[in-house]
């Protein structure tokens, strides 16, 4: 379904060194599968998403989505093949001034859809799919965070895509409300048979929704695995960066901190980050 070769993306801006965000990454994506790729900020992650819809260009390398290899269109052709993927962010990106249904509507005016009541139409049907017609005729400031990002999952929806990228859709949601928008991307996973790609850095999203993982440090994807080894008791992750990614989460030594009236003494450095990996993550 989704086929990414080799691809590498390189920023360069003048009178700088050029910055390799993606280095060399070959992963595999099948029809109607839920694939999270994880990692750290900064890991490359969110420029491999946009590899895919070509949002950034890969500097080298092929990308394939059902069956049309996209690096070799441009213009129009390319115009029209992304119609097939919608995208959900992070920070939401409604347009203040329209209410929901028009938020909704203008993915489908990108999309060359002329017809006003086709349009209506699908965004009725986009809205329904996540729960929230009754705030049809609201404006974004009227909306919680949750139900923002619900108007985003419809607006992506509306072109009736064959994939859905999904850019740390959570990331600026409460426990409950993460929760929320990640059933209603299984179920659109599981209901309309879309591909779902989504891109964080919060395990428990991997282990909840996900059927694949991939593991990004420094631009390189590092491991791959099926998100049901999570589960599994006697599973540990190949690379340091997976098993940290495992850990319990933030750990604080609150025991070494300075004494009053104590002299002041030069700062210990802090240890590097693979010595914090190791110790987080290596012994499970």
């Amino acid at each position: 379904m989704i086929s990414l070769r080799h691809v590498t993306t390189t920023f360069a801006a003048r009178g700088k060194e050029p910055v390799v965000a993606v280095e060399d990454v070959s992963l595999e994506i099948p029809q109607g599968s839920i694939q999270g790729i994880i990692g750290f900020s900064g890991a490359g992650k969110s420029t491999l998403l946009r590899n895919i819809n070509l949002l950034e260009r890969p500097s080298t390398g092929e990308v394939e989505v059902a069956g049309t290899e996209l690096t070799s269109l441009d213009g129009e052709e390319l115009r029209q093949a992304r119609h097939q993927i919608g995208m959900i962010f992070q920070g939401f990106n409604l347009v203040n001034n329209l209410t929901v249904a028009q938020n909704v509507e203008l993915s489908l005016k990108f999309a060359g859809e002329s017809s006003k009541s086709v349009r209506q139409a699908r965004a009725a049907e986009a809205l329904e799919i996540v729960d929230i017609t009754e705030k049809a005729k609201a404006y974004p400031a009227q909306l919680s965070g949750g139900q923002k990002q619900r108007v985003a999952i419809a607006r992506a929806l509306a072109t009736r895509p064959q994939v859905l990228l999904c850019d740390e859709p959570t990331s600026a949601l409460d426990p409950f409300t993460t929760a929320t928008v990640l059933q209603y991307l299984a179920d659109v996973n599981r209901d309309l048979g879309i591909t779902v790609v989504i891109v964080t850095h919060e395990m428990e999203v991997i282990k909840a929704l996900a059927d694949d993982v991939a593991v990004m440090e420094d631009g390189r994807l590092v491991e791959k695995f099926p998100a049901a080894d999570l589960h599994r008791e006697d599973f540990t992750p190949r690379t340091s960066i997976g098993r940290y990614l495992m850990s319990d989460g933030i750990n604080v030594d609150r025991g070494g901190g300075h004494t009053a009236g104590a002299e002041e003494s030069a700062p210990t450095p802090a240890p590097r980050v693979e010595e914090n990996l190791t110790a987080a993550g290596g012994v499970r």
